[in-house]
């Protein structure tokens, strides 16, 4: 039904026939059209796991409680390379999302590669945050290795992530039932919140990345959300 009318049919008979009443779906075609409005299919939702499955998502907070504004970079940056020392035998990947006007990026960077999808322009800030940590999960999810920590500069997406709920995002349910699934396979992910823009070199690939998938040319990711 939902296709037949967004596609529908007979458009030539109702064209020679004005005395003829159009069906729904030829006349809010041209309503679409007019108001440049797009099919954008919708995330189906996502039920978290249930609260007895007692799944915690695992961060790393050596960087979060300081002040961004009062803190130097170059002091960012050596408890930055303390702490890779501490986890060194992890590995790392970074995700990010970028905007402008209506061109929206996500992308990740891990095991010195890049992925980057372009999403729909509707998507809003945190739904391209968010879907950068999708991807790069199931990039994970192939890989032997299994310690990693995954750096962001979005606190946004953390506390979502910590603060699970029904009414969550659906890519949040998607996301804290994909990590759950790669615990119990054995895997060892944290996240940990690091600032941008203060010379990581992984989160500065990323920022390039990001910027970079904003102008792919390829089909975007169809998200739901709507400014």
């Amino acid at each position: 039904m939902y296709d037949r009318i967004l596609n529908p049919i007979l458009g030539t008979l109702y064209a020679n026939k004005p005395s003829y009443i159009p069906p729904f779906g030829h006349r809010i075609k041209k309503v679409l059209s007019c108001h440049k409005i797009e099919n954008i299919m919708p995330l189906p939702e996502e039920q978290p796991p249930p609260p007895w499955s007692n799944f915690n998502i695992y961060t790393v907070d050596d960087l979060i409680s300081l002040s961004k504004q009062d803190t130097p970079h170059f002091v960012y940056l050596q408890l930055f390379y303390h702490h890779r020392q501490s986890y060194r035998d992890f590995k790392t990947a970074y995700t990010d999302g970028s905007k402008a006007g209506s061109h929206v990026g996500s992308a990740a960077v891990f095991n010195n590669l890049t992925k980057s999808e372009k999403l729909h322009s509707y998507c809003n800030v945190f739904t391209f945050e968010i879907y950068a940590i999708f991807m790069i999960l199931g990039k994970i999810s192939f890989c032997n290795d299994k310690k990693w920590i995954i750096y962001t500069d979005s606190r946004s997406y953390l506390e979502a992530l910590l603060h699970i709920s029904r009414q969550s995002h659906p890519l949040v349910n998607k996301i804290f039932n994909l990590y759950a699934s790669l615990l119990g396979k054995g895997y060892n992910i944290s996240f940990c919140w690091i600032p941008g823009h203060i010379g990581i070199i992984g989160n500065e690939k990323l920022d390039i990345a990001a910027k970079e998938a904003r102008r792919i040319t390829w089909p975007y990711v169809p998200l739901p959300d709507i400014d």
